[in-house]
């Protein structure tokens, strides 16, 4: 297990990571959903491309009415409202962004399914709810920024009741990455630690799921990220003018390093289904 006091280094760290800068450029750029897209046709945009990744996800897990869903690292709430909108069903929202709370919380409120939406601030590391209490838990992308991934994933197992699904996506680093590049990609995100797909693949069983579906997506890692910095260099003027431009320029130049990190085959990206035996 992890020392204590490196999961508060590395929550505070993100924290300021989402509630910094990389809030205006996503809120301006990457807008609320945050996420990586799986083109529904070829063409797609970006937009379209993440929320058939939503569908994807939402129907691998057979999201109904009746399930209450946990989404872990929720961001500014778009999944979530998503999720409620096309499912029915209820949705708690975590996020250890202050920025991106205030925002999911606002967001609820001006939608149609505001009954059926709770975000509140979080720490996957140590999820403050009773065990069991959740039918589904969701997450997408978030648990990259995590410092001990095993303890997430226990904290996952604890909150969903016996027979509840564990479905989420998340940024890959290859095991035979150089040390050099994957510190250089940590340092983009501001993190200590990314996993591969064959990591998951061997904690889930560990913590006592049942691994159901390991999908490698990685193909459309390069394409999501290449669509999020040309949209920076659009607005390269306006995003000067609100947070400087040395941070600016210093995402344009790690984004672009992100791209020819997928496209060497450095950076992945993948989508799980576990269950929790009944």
């Amino acid at each position: 297990m992890m020392a204590r006091d490196v999961i508060s280094e590395n929550v505070t760290t993100t924290q300021e990571y989402y509630d910094g800068p990389a809030s205006e450029i996503y809120r301006n750029i990457w807008q609320d959903n945050m996420h990586m897209g799986i083109p529904p046709y070829e063409g797609a945009s970006l937009e379209e491309a993440m929320d058939n990744t939503n569908r994807v996800m939402a129907e691998a897990a057979g999201i109904s009415s009746s399930d209450r869903v946990l989404d872990l690292g929720c961001g500014y709430g778009s999944t979530a409202r998503f999720i409620a909108k096309h499912y029915g069903c209820s949705v708690v929202g975590n996020t250890i962004g202050n920025e991106e709370l205030r925002l999911a919380q606002e967001r609820a409120e001006q939608s149609d399914v505001s009954h059926l939406l709770k975000f509140e601030w979080g720490d996957f590391h140590n999820v403050e709810y009773p065990d069991a209490s959740f039918d589904v838990v969701w997450s997408q992308e978030a648990f990259l920024h995590g410092a001990d991934k095993s303890k997430i994933l226990s904290e996952c197992y604890r909150v969903l009741k016996p027979g509840g699904t564990f479905v989420f996506s998340d940024i890959l680093v290859r095991r035979e990455t150089p040390q050099a590049d994957r510190e250089r990609i940590y340092a983009r995100l501001n993190t200590v630690d990314i996993w591969d797909f064959d990591d998951y693949k061997e904690a889930l069983p560990k913590q006592g799921f049942e691994l159901l579906k390991a999908e490698d997506h990685s193909q459309y890692v390069a394409p999501t990220y290449g669509g999020i910095v040309s949209g920076v260099r659009q607005y390269r003027d306006e995003l000067v003018q609100r947070i400087g431009e040395e941070t600016v320029d210093k995402t344009i130049a790690a984004l672009d390093f992100w791209v020819e990190s997928a496209n060497a085959g450095k950076v992945g990206w993948g989508i799980f289904l576990a269950k929790k035996p009944s």
